[in-house]
């Protein structure tokens, strides 16, 4: 006796599981933005307009989409700006090209992300230049000199001049009270942990991204500081790499100018030590993704500087890096920013300056074009 065919059910033989990697724009379309949208597809009044438009008319609905997701592309990938800002679309499509290049790293699962101190502030931590001014504050510098240690970039001096007039017990206890709490979880760090679950780098002391995968990530998390930096990963963790120390243990952060010496090197880097073996690991087997960095004169650029140039000298390919970087003031200092990033192997693509919540929608159009290559 024949065997009936089993049943497809509604959800399978419509792909409805389709229409939620579209969540962004069924939200968009069921929403106050959507009137004209939903009037024009015949299903505004409906219960769920989305839906009975993904149902009832599915090529209608993936031209809606398309158009909606290039409203969306060109608005957070800064056309508009990069168009006014240059004259024409020459930057502008090269930021779409940069970024479908990041999304096909991503896709591939070879995207680290490395972030900064400009990722946490929106969790209500300072960035690190704020905090060097009240730890100059707490330890009595006058603020002048703090002032001109910062516009110098001279951060380590700040903390060496702290500790030379009051010892590092004042600095560890400022850095508690300024990075012990916990944060407010910025929408960012959900993001993060929404698309990366195999490696992160971070130079920041707080535990916002611990807290992030801790709630939304769904994966226990390795921590790695310092002094354990060159532990192999858990397989079944998402490990994080604190690369200047935990709050949790803060007389193993890297502060002051003798332990960054220590940690990278004296005067210049030397590769055999643990950080900098570990930044040269993941600069050759991964496209870092830099989040919330200055990126300029630090240590950690140092080091993928000497790596860059050992590259250059040997002829080798290295990945392709990313950084989502502020919009300099005209074209002749994008140019410039542009060939300074990439000499250090980094792509960056472009949002407008001050413009922070561009980070976290880009990230989003990231998470969104993952879900639409499905």
């Amino acid at each position: 006796m024949a065997t009936a065919p089993a049943l497809l059910s509604w959800c399978e033989e419509d792909r409805h599981r389709k229409y939620s990697d579209y969540r962004d724009f069924n939200d968009w379309f069921d929403g106050a933005e959507g009137v004209e949208a939903r009037e024009a597809a015949k299903v505004a009044g409906l219960a769920s307009p989305s839906k009975a438009f993904f149902v009832g008319d599915r090529e209608g609905y993936g031209v809606a989409f398309e158009a909606w997701r290039q409203v969306q592309r060109n608005l957070w990938l800064s056309r508009e700006a990069l168009t006014e800002l240059c004259a024409d679309a020459h930057w502008a499509d090269r930021n779409t090209t940069r970024f479908d290049q990041l999304c096909d790293q991503i896709a591939l699962a070879n995207v680290v992300p490395f972030i900064g101190a400009g990722l946490s502030q929106p969790g209500g931590f300072p960035t690190w230049k704020d905090h060097l001014r009240q730890q100059g504050r707490t330890a009595g510098l006058l603020p002048d000199a703090v002032e001109a240690m910062l516009a110098a970039g001279d951060y380590e001096g700040i903390v060496h001049a702290i500790e030379a007039q009051l010892g590092q017990p004042v600095f560890r206890q400022e850095l508690r009270d300024a990075f012990s709490r916990n944060g407010t979880i910025p929408p960012a760090d959900y993001l993060i942990a929404e698309l990366f679950s195999d490696t992160l780098i971070t130079t920041n002391y707080d535990r916002l991204l611990e807290q992030a995968f801790d709630v939304g990530g769904g994966r226990p998390v390795q921590v790695l500081t310092p002094a354990t930096i060159l532990t192999p990963p858990d397989a079944d963790s998402v490990t994080i790499l604190k690369l200047h120390g935990d709050i949790v243990a803060p007389g193993g952060c890297i502060l002051s100018r003798n332990q960054y010496a220590a940690a990278y090197g004296d005067g210049a880097i030397d590769p055999s030590l643990p950080i900098p073996q570990a930044l040269d690991y993941y600069f050759r087997n991964s496209s870092l993704l830099f989040l919330g960095c200055s990126l300029n004169q630090d240590r950690t650029v140092q080091v993928f500087e000497a790596i860059m140039n050992r590259a250059l000298a040997e002829s080798a390919d290295l990945p392709q890096h990313f950084a989502i970087e502020q919009l300099p003031s005209d074209e002749a200092a994008l140019i410039a920013r542009n060939a300074a990033l990439l000499r250090i192997g980094v792509t960056p693509i472009w949002f407008p300056a001050g413009a922070f919540e561009f980070i976290e929608e880009i990230l989003r159009l990231a998470r969104n074009e993952m879900h639409f290559r499905r």
